[in-house]
């Protein structure tokens, strides 16, 4: 007489959770992959945006705008002013956030203090934020009193060189964007589609855990390096440790939004010499022109500045 079973043996369940395992083990990278690349579009479609308001700023004003102001505050409480970004807001459909702010009334140090005013400092703009990136949503401001503003992830590109304090206001930097810039599209000698314009910053390591560090939107504070809002090309993309280099969570590079409005993923394999030029205060823009001229500099340290007048051989 045969004996009918209603249910499964020990070894077949086993074997069916073996192979369910195997199974979820081969889709997770693929799921994984899937969402990294949607947040990338999202990240590319955000430069996209900025590409398009920096360039319609220049249509209404003749030139691109400040990448960060620096008159006026370095000697009093909260140096570092108004940042590019804020400058671009009437183009990115935040007029009354801007309106609000009045940076052509009020000076950055005279919103960070007024209790009424800083909240909108806080204010969480998605097209200043990448979804793969792991840092919060607010910073810790470097100025009296030290408030939470708002975070960021794309920083301008100030060209080579990593001036800071008065420095600002006696050497110019070779980028679209630097302190008190105001860059005509026709001094773009380069091109505009070799030039860097925007890119990505993040944080790693250590730096992920100061939120001092990370990038913003508002302005700079510190009257360092201005390193909130802006990036140089002195340090290669994804640099572990520094604060003045381009970075971002997407494997092997990062997403740059040039001159021309179009946005192109640099990987960190790109070329990159720098001829030993110092980048601090002591740096000089003319030797950065003769290290061009003399074929020293890489192909990524070419990109970040605007009038090197060397041809871009090779593909990024």
């Amino acid at each position: 007489m045969r004996v009918s079973r209603n249910a499964f043996t020990l070894v077949e369940v086993l074997v069916v959770i073996a192979i369910i395992g195997i199974l979820i083990a081969m889709l997770l990278p693929a799921v994984q992959s899937a969402r990294e690349a949607a947040r990338r579009i999202q990240c590319s479609n955000n430069l996209r945006q900025l590409g398009l308001a920096m360039h319609n700023y220049h249509a209404s004003l003749s030139s691109f705008p400040p990448g960060f102001m620096v008159r006026g505050h370095l000697t009093g409480t909260t140096p570092g002013g108004w940042a590019w970004g804020v400058f671009l807001m009437p183009f990115i459909e935040q007029s009354p956030l801007r309106d609000k702010l009045s940076p052509t009334r009020y000076t950055l140090e005279q919103v960070i203090n007024d209790p009424a005013l800083l909240p909108m400092l806080q204010t969480n703009l998605s097209v200043f934020r990448c979804p793969s990136s792991r840092i919060g949503p607010l910073r810790t401001h470097h100025g009296v009193p030290n408030p939470q503003v708002a975070s960021a992830n794309y920083t301008c590109c100030r060209g080579y060189f990593n001036f800071s304090g008065t420095t600002h206001l006696t050497k110019r930097n070779n980028g679209l964007f630097y302190g008190e810039s105001g860059t005509r599209i026709h001094e773009v000698r380069d091109g505009t589609s070799h030039t860097f314009a925007l890119g990505e910053r993040t944080a790693f390591g250590t730096n992920l855990q100061n939120d001092g560090s990370w990038p913003s939107w508002c302005g700079p504070g510190g009257g360092g390096a201005m390193n909130t809002v802006s990036s140089s090309v002195s340090h290669p993309v994804n640099h572990p440790t520094s604060m003045h280099a381009f970075s971002s969570e997407h494997p092997g590079g990062a997403l740059f939004a040039f001159t021309d409005g179009s946005v192109h993923f640099i990987a960190q394999t790109i070329g990159v010499n720098t001829a030993g030029l110092s980048p601090g205060n002591a740096g000089d823009p003319a030797l950065f022109q003769q290290a061009a001229a003399q074929g020293r500099l890489g192909t990524y340290q070419l990109l970040g500045a605007i009038a090197d007048g060397q041809p871009i051989g090779e593909r990024f």
